[in-house]
């Protein structure tokens, strides 16, 4: 791309910043393109790279405590938002009547719809407490490390696996086999995978019969330190040069470039 092009493309990101500072534009310019501020170009003229994105941080309302009280009221089938409310004053809570009415709205429009209060963006967060947790939110659960569950979501396993033995077996052999990945304690495949083809999870038996017909490999995966990550990568990045060339580039000139790149 020319530099005649790259100011004329005010939609790119630090890299295109830098470019034009470089390529002698006015600073006031790039400002009126970019929509940003001068001190903004300042802080960027000199990044080779877009600066990191900030992670997404979800702000906390003052109803978060409550949240898992009023899940469970509503699954015992008290969809009455005044008298919530009042309950959840009997316990403390001060802030207007409107935020807790918006959240119960939306429990109601998520049950109308057929959907399950964990659906519920604000639900989400206290869905082990009281809502019906999806599959996917139990099998995250079942793949936690035990030391970075909560006491609620250890509580909702426990009454979980109380309920159905075969749950009970498959997160105990789920967190075993967690371990030996973890840990590279591939001397242990053995005596597992006998347990899981004896336990009552029928999952985990036909997961034990997948992973029998390549064990050597599941063996090496479990014991060797290396692994093929860094192989992987090097494929990656000589499809992505490849790409780029859209069908034109010649064997030599793919060659320089994945030599120089």
């Amino acid at each position: 791309m020319s530099r005649d092009c790259e100011q004329q493309n005010p939609s790119s990101t630090g890299p295109f910043r830098t470019r034009n500072y470089l390529a002698g534009a006015d600073l006031r310019d790039i400002c009126q393109w970019l929509g940003i501020s001068a001190r903004t170009v300042y802080r960027y003229k000199d990044l080779q790279e877009p600066p990191p994105r900030p992670p997404y941080k979800k702000k906390a309302s003052v109803l978060d405590p409550w949240v898992p009280y009023l899940l469970k009221r509503w699954n015992e089938g008290c969809h009455n938002g005044k008298r919530l409310y009042r309950e959840i004053c009997e316990q403390g809570y001060t802030t207007s009547e409107k935020i807790c009415a918006t959240f119960i709205a939306e429990l109601r429009r998520a049950e109308a719809s057929g959907k399950p209060p964990s659906s519920v963006p604000r639900a989400r967060k206290g869905s082990v407490a009281g809502a019906s947790p999806t599959a996917k939110n139990v099998a995250a659960l079942f793949m936690r490390r035990e030391e970075k569950l909560s006491k609620e979501q250890d509580e909702y396993l426990q009454r979980l696996c109380d309920s159905d033995r075969a749950l009970a077996d498959a997160l105990r052999l789920t967190q075993e086999f967690a371990k030996m990945v973890r840990g590279l304690e591939g001397e242990k495949l053995d005596g597992w995978l006998e347990e899981a083809e004896t336990s009552e999870a029928e999952v985990m038996g036909k997961f034990a019969a997948g992973l029998k017909k390549d064990l050597l490999a599941v063996r090496a995966g479990l014991t060797e330190s290396w692994s093929t990550g860094p192989v992987e990568g090097f494929i990656t990045k000589l499809k992505l040069l490849k790409r780029q060339g859209y069908g034109r580039a010649n064997f030599d000139l793919l060659r320089a470039r994945t030599l120089a790149a």
